[in-house]
């Protein structure tokens, strides 16, 4: 078996997994918001300044391109967590064919989000260039964007397989049970609902 789609992560299951990334991008994706309006107040007044980070003056020229990715990634940062939210009611409670659409919607808008994250901060980090590691504030925004990116990309490969697990049990009707064993079975095969557990076949 290779090594996507993923069985499993960690101690979790998929589905939990699912859950966690939805808690993970909820809380990281606040601090993130907090971030760019903070970034913003910087840019609206001139008294406010962030302790660590360089005075909003420097690039006062370049103000509307500052303000454009504020704006930006405040949107997205919003939009994800509002997704989440409801990504937590569609693992626990929706039917799997409904949860099975919107794990993809949720894939498509981390692989933007991430991409659209990632062209703006190269854009960001290109004006601070070797500046970045001179003050606190400026190295845990790096080090923060840099940690979240690649949980990010992780995140997308266990909603991948997240959609492959659920694509096989609204084929099939049934789940697979990597492990081998039973532990559960269904009286129906309802298309909107999982079904019975299918062990792997042995040698």
């Amino acid at each position: 078996m290779g090594v996507l789609p993923l069985d499993n992560v960690l101690c979790w299951s998929l589905k939990a997994a699912t859950l966690v990334i939805a808690f993970y991008a909820i809380i990281f994706g606040a601090v993130a918001a907090l971030l760019e309006i903070l970034d913003i107040a910087s840019l609206a007044d001139p008294n406010f300044e962030i302790a660590g980070g360089f005075d909003a003056d420097w690039r006062a020229h370049v103000w509307e391109g500052w303000l454009a990715c504020n704006i930006i990634m405040l949107l997205f940062h919003l939009i994800v967590i509002g997704y989440s939210i409801m990504m937590i009611f569609a693992v626990k409670k929706f039917p799997t064919y409904y949860e099975f659409n919107l794990t993809k919607i949720y894939m498509a808008l981390f692989i933007i989000y991430t991409l659209v994250e990632f062209g703006i901060n190269c854009y960001r980090y290109s004006w601070y260039g070797p500046n970045t590691f001179r003050l606190g504030y400026l190295v845990f925004t790096f080090m923060y964007w840099i940690v979240r990116i690649l949980i990010n990309i992780f995140a997308i490969i266990v909603l991948h397989s997240r959609i492959c697990e659920m694509d096989y049990e609204i084929t099939y009707g049934e789940k697979k049970d990597e492990a081998g064993l039973i532990t559960s079975r269904g009286t129906t095969l309802d298309p909107l609902m999982s079904g019975a557990v299918t062990p792997m076949s042995r040698a």
